[in-house]
């Protein structure tokens, strides 16, 4: 018998859960969006802590040139203006990453970063809500600010211009194979087994495993591991099940040492959580730590926001980590799981992103997606202005049908991964399938 405990999990301040004072905080938030989107106010331009390199007063207007056919055949490909990005004015991994180039050449934009319009950010935005509704998106920033409107919307901001800085497009738009080119050694971090996305709890919430004792710093650039770890939160987006919002994580430190620690890392996965994928991390499991991790977790402690630390939990052993994961949907090996399934990474497979070569259909397929995104804006603007703590349908209407409209459009703009070559994320739906053997008893 599994010795799993169901969390119950508070709907206070979630999508459908909304009180008439919580709805007059989300039209509030939404005509104040609105007011920097279509240039009617100033936004605060400053940058966030993590911004490095950049310059203060660069032009962006590089990322947003018009786009032609889009094109992901050859490595090359990507160099060019076709891969601009969404719509006229799009932008893309290559533009991005020339902007980057650009001002870390010049020595006196160091520690600046790039100004933006409210045109771009209007972009940026939609690119983040994907599949979702566009309410459960920002009401993850409105609740990590405490419903604090003004600072809800400052971190909005800083996220949608980390989201660029970062070049976060290109996680999403190149495959393996040409991140590997850009990044040195970033398949043999996919090959590792260190970090992976695997299963989820009866909740729906995704499990990230990161295996500390596979990572050597020195074993790879700096810069490939900073960009794997955010290609996996990218891909943690595309196995949350219907009604999840959040990921459990398990750091599992069997056979950690001081040479396995790698402060960047740490630095990366806190800024993320806190500051620019909000409310995203559901648990964070410390799997097995040994005597030497409790002096670095001093260290750490002190950097986390209380709300952050109250999700961290020490497992000792597997019998502890039952108690937070189900053994049917653990491994069987190391976990003493009822999975029994290994990790393999299984490489690009022939024609995977053939849909990305089909121009017509991709540009019908991001009109028709622009189209439903002016209808709901048009419907939470006249609702947003009406300040009555009201509850909109039609938005909710135009919301499901950009969620179905977005699993049509998902191969002509997101490059296939690892978790859909398993079966895993599809544009439909999550699939885990958990290879479940007989229940043993533990020794």
């Amino acid at each position: 018998m599994s010795a799993y405990i169901s969390p119950v999990l508070s709907t206070e301040g979630r999508l459908g859960h909304l009180t008439p004072d919580q709805n007059l905080k989300l039209q509030e938030f939404w005509v104040r969006l609105y007011e920097i989107f279509d240039g009617k106010v100033n936004f605060d331009q400053t940058a966030p802590p993590s911004f490095k390199g950049q310059g203060r007063d660069a032009d962006v207007s590089s990322l947003y040139s018009p786009a032609a056919s889009p094109s992901i055949s050859s490595p090359s490909s990507a160099a060019q203006a076709q891969d601009a990005g969404w719509f006229s004015g799009g932008f893309g991994p290559s533009a991005a990453a020339g902007f980057v180039d650009a001002v870390s050449s010049d020595t006196s934009m160091m520690d600046e970063a790039p100004r933006f319009t409210g045109k771009q950010l209007h972009r940026i935005f939609w690119k983040i809500t994907m599949m979702d509704h566009p309410d459960l998106v920002v009401l993850k920033y409105i609740r990590a600010r405490k419903w604090v409107i003004d600072d809800a919307i400052k971190m909005v901001l800083n996220a949608m211009k980390w989201r660029v800085v970062e070049q976060l497009d290109e996680l999403v738009e190149l495959p393996d194979t040409e991140l590997d080119a850009k990044y040195p050694k970033f398949i043999e971090q996919l090959k590792s087994g260190k970090g992976y996305l695997r299963g989820a709890d009866p909740l729906g919430r995704p499990v990230s495993f990161i295996n500390t004792r596979l990572h050597h710093k020195g074993d790879q650039p700096p810069e490939t591991i900073h960009r794997y770890t955010l290609y996996t939160m990218e891909c943690g987006r595309t196995v949350l099940e219907p009604g999840a919002e959040s990921v459990i994580v398990v750091f599992d430190l069997s056979d950690f040492g001081l040479d396995n620690m790698d402060w960047g890392f740490i630095r990366l996965f806190v800024q993320c959580f806190e500051a620019y994928y909000p409310e995203t991390l559901g648990v964070c499991v410390i799997h097995k730590a040994p005597y030497v991790f409790w002096g670095i977790w001093k260290l750490i402690q002190p950097l986390l926001d209380p709300v952050v630390t109250a999700k961290f939990v020490f497992t000792r052993s597997n019998a502890d980590l039952h108690k937070v994961i189900p053994r049917e949907r653990l491994p069987v090996v190391p976990y003493d799981g009822l999975d029994d399934w290994k990790y393999e990474y299984i490489p690009a497979q022939a024609g995977e992103n053939d849909c990305r070569n089909d121009v017509v259909k991709r540009e019908e397929l991001l009109n028709e997606r622009e189209d439903l995104e002016r209808r709901f804006e048009a419907a939470s603007k006249e609702w947003s202005l009406k300040m009555d703590g009201s509850h909109s349908g039609e938005r909710d209407v135009i919301a499901a049908q950009l969620k179905e409209q977005y699993t049509r459009l998902w191969p002509y703009v997101r490059a296939a991964n690892m978790y859909q070559r398993w079966g895993a994320a599809q544009p439909t739906g999550v699939n885990w399938t958990y290879n479940v053997v007989q229940d043993m008893e533990l020794d």
